[in-house]
């Protein structure tokens, strides 16, 4: 390890922290041997190896990673990297399982987070922003409330006005209500494990205020509520059987979830109690479907049809935000607009909420960045991609969000926790492609 006179003496011949694009990672902090700090001077080696200017600070891994990051930071703005605080929710601390830890020392005081972030920035003007992880799924009355949200932002910007806040969102979870009720309250988004262009494309249109989506109904499970099988939320009405020889629906599905995790949640098109088509939540799946009713209406002359969500089995904590709406009924006398709550009944059982939702556009009253998180952890890739984790997937995952970079739609691109270990081939591929970005597009840096 070199000493800390060398290296202080090489980083100020560094450029200043920059303004953006920001190109950077995320965690995998390298730490000294006893595991009780982080090796402030490799860990800016290793940063420098990737070609990065902005570095997400984590701080939950150990009671000293507050205190750290104020050595960290100083030696940071000589290399020109800026630097993010990442923060831990309610649902990754002790406050849900005992086995995990708190970021400390300020714990689960948002507020005073903001507060002592903005501080520390007036010292550091390298210190730009913060993050706080996973923050959709907290995003409720009894965690994150609007209120609060609204306070813990504001408390940070009234001490440094230049300081950022950006959740962490995942790409299924922009939506409707991301726009009309949290957008509003931040500064930007990091949105986590984009998939294809089309996920960041759908991103962008919420958090520019420019999107559209038609009436329908909503099925949600909340977060940190346990199911039962065969919990339920159906909407259901009974329809007249026309004549013809076929009878269909045509319905268009999505949901939030786009994680591996199956067997619980799963949409259902049901007529009287038979399932005529099953969707699992599990993985990217939203589309529109035709599902034939010919069989299972056989020669009545009425039928109940249910749509909605179901739990094969009992499961924790999964949370869940799908809807289905209906394009076309071919053989059968109903109505169709699944929001007509005199047309359609609700039926519920367990923690399962329906809410109908009325045709919504964006009104263009923002445009928020975004910058996008790309999993740079092996486990991580082969996970959120459901695909073998090799080095060249890893870096043209990275390339792919660059070009919204180089488009000027993202503000930037991180790094899900890539491995610092030297020598590690991931890091060099991603430094390659983050060296020529630079050079072609940040030269004036």
């Amino acid at each position: 390890m070199r000493c800390a006179g060398a290296i202080i003496a090489m980083l100020a011949l560094m450029p200043a922290a920059a303004e953006g694009p920001y190109i950077g990672d995320y965690d995998s902090e390298l730490r000294t041997e006893d595991g009780e700090h982080v090796d402030c001077e490799l860990m800016i080696e290793r940063l420098e190896d990737l070609e990065v200017n902005t570095y997400m600070w984590l701080i939950w891994h150990n009671a000293n990673d507050w205190d750290d990051l104020h050595e960290f930071l100083p030696m940071a703005a000589e290399a020109g990297i800026t630097v993010w605080v990442y923060l831990v929710p309610h649902s990754e601390t002790a406050f849900q399982d005992a086995k995990w830890p708190y970021s400390e020392p300020f714990k689960l005081d948002y507020v005073l987070w903001a507060q002592e972030i903005a501080k520390l920035s007036l010292e550091h003007e390298n210190l730009i922003g913060w993050v706080i992880d996973d923050f959709w799924g907290n995003f409720n009355k009894d965690r994150f409330s609007i209120e609060y949200t609204r306070e813990m932002v504001e408390a940070g910007r009234a001490i440094n006005p230049e300081l950022k806040f950006y959740p962490l969102m995942y790409y299924m979870q922009f939506g409707r209500r991301f726009a009309q009720s949290l957008a509003p309250l931040i500064d930007g988004c990091v949105a986590a494990y984009p998939r294809d262009r089309e996920v960041i494309e759908n991103a962008l249109r919420y958090m520019n205020d420019d999107y559209a989506v038609p009436e329908g109904m909503g099925f949600i499970h909340p977060w940190d509520m346990p199911s039962q099988a065969g919990d339920h939320a159906f909407i259901v009405q009974e329809a007249t059987v026309t004549d013809g020889e076929r009878h269909s629906l045509t319905i268009a599905y999505s949901d939030d979830f786009d994680g591996p995790t199956e067997g619980y949640h799963v949409l259902q098109v049901r007529v009287n109690e038979t399932v005529v088509w099953q969707e699992d939540v599990a993985g990217e799946d939203d589309g529109e479907v035709t599902v034939d009713l010919t069989e299972a209406i056989g020669d009545a002359e009425k039928v109940t049809v249910r749509l909605g969500v179901w739990d094969l089995q009992g499961v924790g904590n999964f949370g869940l935000m799908a809807g289905m709406t209906i394009e076309t009924a071919e053989g059968l006398e109903m109505v169709t607009d699944v929001s007509d709550e005199e047309a359609w009944q609700r039926e519920t059982r367990g923690s399962f909420v329906l809410e109908g939702a009325d045709r919504a556009e964006g009104q263009g009253r923002f445009e928020l960045p975004l910058i996008i998180m790309t999993a740079g952890q092996r486990v991580e890739f082969a996970q959120r991609n459901e695909e073998d984790a090799l080095t060249e997937r890893i870096a043209a995952k990275v390339a792919m969000a660059l070009e919204f970079v180089a488009d000027g739609r993202a503000e930037g691109v991180v790094t899900y926790c890539l491995d610092k270990t030297p020598g590690n081939p991931d890091l060099d591929a991603v430094a390659e492609i983050y060296g020529a970005f630079r050079e072609e597009h940040m030269q004036d840096e």
